[in-house]
């Protein structure tokens, strides 16, 4: 539709509402009108049907993650680390998909040696479906990329009511490594290296091998063995480094936390995702004002007017370009430095969450904005573990849990649709919590506006 076509089709709804709106007093009894409920837009269904990455798994999966339990345990009874485990993880076989119909390329048999081929026994790391009569074949052996007991299938990002579209994202987007950057910025990384070197070294804690227990129990020792699990991947270079973290940080977000910029590192920066994003933030602050600056001036009773053709179309080419600039995640290792980065979040706050009665924290603080607060004053801060301000949990948890939607939502959606009524409005509406949510998180946390015209550089651009 051509622009003169689109700016004459919302003079034209605007008119009929008017009209409307004269015809329905004229009786001296003014009619209360009730907007239907918009058609939501399903993205979570469309982040399901996307295609699987294949990846090797980080190492040890089974020994970190060994302290969440979640089959078998209600919803209502689930902690919230559980919860966060579910969003990403699930227990079962990780297989690395090479050979996949809706990939052209042929079989591993196209590429590989059949010598090589032949040396392989059949195992669990990568199969091949449509098997040959002769079995399976499998590439690379388990003594390079260990099987794994632990994969992703999260549950993240459900759809808004009345859509019933059970989530089941088995891949990692960039949104994910938004959440990750929040997390480490609440100290999850810090507090979790004091417990490491505190159980492998400096002895600050007494954290149990399992010996002290009377009767002996079984718990300790699985605390003990996750970390020194912890401990040996640390030592061996397979953790989770600053290293790595503020590499994908800076080549994907533009962005880099308070530790990565000590390190300097140098490298390619994604600045223009960093602008993007904030411009878009701001745009869409500005429409959902003026939308409730329109609806007070003409009362609740009226349908709600139509949002300019212009501002839809600002934010339309704002996110074209942002999403432009969503494929740096698809290169080099970062969906690698993400995905391991996740892992040790989550095993980091079970582990916080299990010792810390041992780092001095009451155990009625069994909640994580209770005692992630208190572990940081204790761990990091190397002041007396009380309860403390709740925000450092609760703020970094809504910045990072309200970016991720957004941006989940933003791979999928189809923005081109900008016409008032369009997908992208109505994916606008749906949103409009969290898009504010993250906003008000993010100026709780830093002090700065994303609304605000004019907005200077992020606290965490490089």
């Amino acid at each position: 539709m051509s622009e003169k076509n689109e700016d004459q089709r919302a003079i034209d709804n605007s008119t009929l509402i008017d009209l409307i709106k004269k015809l329905s007093t004229a009786g001296g009894v003014p009619i209360n009108f009730k907007q239907a409920d918009p058609v939501r837009v399903d993205t979570t269904g469309r982040l399901n049907a996307k295609t699987p990455v294949s990846i090797a798994f980080p190492p040890c999966p089974e020994e970190l993650l060994a302290l969440i339990k979640t089959t078998g345990v209600p919803q209502q009874d689930k902690d919230e680390v559980t919860l966060y485990f579910d969003e990403y993880f699930k227990f079962g076989r990780h297989t690395i998909l090479i050979e996949d119909p809706k990939k052209p390329g042929g079989s591993l048999a196209d590429h590989l040696d059949s010598e090589l081929l032949k040396c392989l026994s059949p195992g669990p790391v990568i199969t091949s479906p449509g098997a040959r009569a002769a079995g399976p074949t499998v590439w690379p052996t388990d003594c390079c990329f260990c099987p794994s007991c632990a994969t992703l299938d999260g549950n993240r990002n459900p759809p808004p009511s009345p859509l019933t579209t059970i989530p089941a994202l088995r891949r990692l987007f960039i949104g994910d490594l938004v959440w990750l950057f929040y997390f480490e910025r609440m100290g999850i990384f810090k507090m979790l290296g004091v417990l490491l070197d505190s159980f492998a070294t400096q002895g600050d804690f007494p954290i149990s091998n399992g010996a002290l227990n009377q009767p002996p129990g079984i718990k300790d020792d699985i605390v003990a063995l996750v970390l020194e699990a912890g401990v040996r991947l640390f030592k061996m270079g397979l953790s989770s480094t600053v290293r790595d973290r503020d590499s994908s940080y800076r080549r994907c977000l533009g962005w880099t936390s308070d530790v990565g910029r000590k390190i300097g590192l140098e490298g390619v920066v994604n600045r223009e995702f960093a602008g993007e994003l904030n411009r878009f933030v701001l745009h869409a602050i500005d429409f959902y004002n003026t939308r409730r600056m329109a609806v007070a001036i003409r009362g609740s009773a009226a349908p709600a007017p139509p949002p300019s053709v212009a501002t839809l179309r600002t934010i339309r080419d704002t996110i074209d370009v942002l999403k432009k600039r969503f494929e740096a995640f698809d290169y080099g290792r970062n969906y690698f430095n993400t995905l391991n980065g996740i892992l040790w979040v989550i095993a980091g706050m079970s582990l916080i969450r299990e010792l810390r009665e041992v780092i001095g924290i009451p155990p009625v603080y069994d909640k994580p904005h209770e005692y992630i607060p208190a572990a940081y004053a204790a761990l990091v801060m190397k002041g007396k573990a009380t309860a403390g301000e709740s925000n450092r949990y609760t703020v970094h948890a809504e910045c990072a849990r309200n970016g991720r939607d957004i941006l989940l939502d933003l791979e999928v959606i189809n923005h081109e649709d900008a016409l008032p009524g369009g997908e992208l409005e109505r994916w606008l509406d749906q949103v409009e919590a969290k898009i504010e949510g993250y906003r008000t998180a993010y100026r709780t946390l830093t002090g700065i506006d994303l609304g605000a015209p004019g907005t200077p550089m992020v606290e965490q651009q490089v």
